[in-house]
């Protein structure tokens, strides 16, 4: 399944439904003026398409009128449920508004998630029930928390944030070595990697930007930190930062 959610001023709550629903969708408005978003799905090759559109550019009001967002100051609420049973490829991207992107227990293959001027959360508190070759997560003006990184089953993540505060924590079940690139530019990034997870720091040293990094990590070279247990750990990070005029702090747990 190849899930779509795309959305400008609007709320959201997406996690696991039942095994034999493709998508559960409920939808409530601020007013009759708010937009009505649309679900469409499709099927071809044995791949299921479906789109969720939260606040479209046009729609038809409570009175049967159709409108036309120019500046719209309106939102809505949706619920999202998605099913566990087959493997699911998310494309996520966010305007204004709250995220609480749930994907404990789900069969996630695929996942990119672009947010703007928003707050999002997105969970892992199970693992995965699929592999993720590559995570795409890019934040803009935004506050943004990913629990449970070390659940999602995956090989790469790629994480970018702007102007905001960011939180990326790799708690669960990481038994592989993955690679982790992290880059900020005006914001605070918070990395925390769990005691029992090997960790490399891969980072190039600037004045402008203030790097903060736990007493666990020793010191290979000009470039380089790396715990104690990298070379024995099950779990092992890579993990490479850059950043701009923002901070970053890696911490253990």
């Amino acid at each position: 399944l190849k899930a779509t959610i795309e959305g400008g001023l609007a709320d959201i709550l997406t996690a696991r439904g039942t095994a034999s629903t493709i998508l559960e969708a409920e939808m409530a408005r601020e007013d009759d003026d708010s937009p009505v978003g649309s679900v469409d799905y499709s099927s071809r090759g044995g791949i299921g398409y479906v789109s969720v559109e939260l606040n479209p550019d046009k729609w038809e009001d409570g009175r049967g009128k159709k409108k036309q967002r120019h500046l719209n100051i309106h939102s809505s609420s949706w619920k999202l449920l998605y099913t566990d049973a087959i493997p699911i490829s998310f494309d996520i991207e966010l305007g204004l508004g709250n995220g609480d992107i749930d994907l404990s227990g789900l069969n996630v293959k695929d996942f990119d998630l672009s947010t703007g001027a928003s707050s999002v959360r997105l969970a892992f508190n199970e693992p995965n029930k699929g592999a993720i070759e590559t995570m795409t997560i890019e934040a803009g003006l935004s506050k943004f928390r990913a629990m449970g990184l070390g659940n999602a089953n995956f090989r790469r993540l790629h994480f970018e944030g702007g102007v905001g505060k960011y939180t990326l924590d790799f708690h669960g079940s990481l038994k592989k070595e993955v690679d982790v690139d992290a880059e900020v530019g005006l914001g605070v990034l918070t990395i925390v990697i769990p005691s029992n997870i090997g960790a490399r720091i891969i980072y190039e040293k600037t004045w402008i930007y203030d790097l903060d990094i736990d007493r666990d990590f020793v010191e290979q070279d000009d470039a380089t930190y790396q715990t104690a247990n990298y070379a024995t750990a099950a779990g092992r990070i890579n993990l490479r930062v850059e950043a701009g005029f923002g901070s970053v702090d890696i911490r253990r747990d």
